[in-house]
């Protein structure tokens, strides 16, 4: 007589049996691969969802297009010992559209790095013609050159969305800057904290700068961002957020209701026309930001370019604005507390 198929099915041997969790299939989870990239490789247009707290030795991590990264607070780290005279890497790189990353911690590990440094040597990049990326609720620290890093429509491509919001940047005042954007539309940088940014040769938290002439850098946001550098012993004074145009013409760049403080700060905001002496054309708005405690300037104009300053307030600076072979546009609605030089 044929047993009932339940009877038939052997006892489970708890040494040997093992649970699989059924997942969606358009979920990839990291820990059912042997590495982080080949979990990535198979997930474009799908959500990758890494385990909770878990430490990740990466370089390169390639994000195929499509994908939404769950981090669940683990850590992608640089290798030790890895940086090099001619590094140009980052911990995770931006592959495709559409991708979100999302609540990943970024260990720069830049004390264990031999001594050797190099700006090129990112936490996250986005060097491409992509769109619709974004990177949130991210730690990024022990930054060797970037936290992020976006160099989007080089060469005069355009079109783009990229935000980064809700993360934290944290260094000692030695690595490049916190977040750069080289080339970009569209790009909105918001509600984040940077604290430390930049060695003593180095930009500092925000820095709107071209790659070359034919980059485009239009409608640039940065806005409800907290900012502070302390004066750290041998490490100088940098800047809050800077726009460094040079040679390229800048469309629609706002600094807005930002708090920016901290006596290792040479000036709160930095914007650099071109010193040829030729007038640079592009149109900047620093407006409503709490610019307090500084070490030397709320606001510094450089060379031949135009930038309206209004309803910021200024507290416990020595210069409140600096316009240095600069034309000022609007500056009404400013208040100035305990500040030496209004207008220098």
């Amino acid at each position: 007589m044929a047993l009932p198929l339940l009877a038939a099915k052997p006892p489970c041997n708890s040494r040997k049996c093992t649970t699989t969790t059924t997942v969606s299939p358009d979920v990839v989870l990291v820990s059912n691969y042997a590495t982080p990239q080949l979990a990535a490789n198979a997930a474009a247009n799908k959500r990758l969802v890494f385990p909770s707290g878990r430490t990740y030795t990466v370089n390169e991590l390639l994000i195929p297009a499509g994908c939404h990264v769950e981090g669940n607070g683990s850590i992608l780290k640089t290798p030790n010992s890895s940086t090099t005279a001619v590094s140009d890497d980052s911990i995770l790189r931006v592959g495709g559209n559409g991708v979100t990353i999302d609540g990943l911690k970024f260990d720069g590990n830049i004390q264990n790095q031999d001594g050797i440094w190099n700006q090129h040597r990112h936490q996250v990049s986005v060097h491409g013609n992509y769109s619709n990326i974004v990177v949130r609720n991210c730690e990024f620290y022990n930054i060797i050159g970037d936290g992020v890093y976006i160099n989007v429509g080089s060469g005069g491509n355009n079109g783009h969305t990229i935000e980064v919001r809700d993360c934290t940047f944290t260094a000692a005042n030695n690595n490049r800057n916190g977040v750069s954007v080289t080339s970009g539309t569209n790009v909105h940088v918001h509600h984040n904290t940077f604290t430390n940014m930049a060695r003593p040769d180095m930009p500092g938290a925000i820095d709107v700068e071209r790659n070359s002439a034919s980059d485009i850098i239009a409608d640039i946001l940065v806005e409800y961002n907290t900012i502070t550098r302390a004066a750290l012993p041998g490490t100088g004074s940098r800047y809050g957020i800077l726009a460094c145009m040079f040679n390229c013409v800048g469309t629609n760049i706002v600094f807005r209701n930002n708090d920016i403080s901290g006596a290792g700060l040479n000036a709160a905001c930095l914007v650099i026309g071109d010193n040829s002496g030729t007038f640079n054309a592009s149109t900047i708005s620093i407006t409503s930001n709490n610019i307090h405690d500084g070490g030397w300037t709320g606001v510094e104009l450089n060379y031949g370019i135009k930038a309206d300053v209004t309803n910021n307030q200024f507290t416990n600076l020595y210069n409140a604005i600096v316009n240095y072979f600069s034309s000022l546009g609007d500056i009404s609605g400013n208040t100035y507390t305990n500040v030496i030089r209004q207008l220098a």
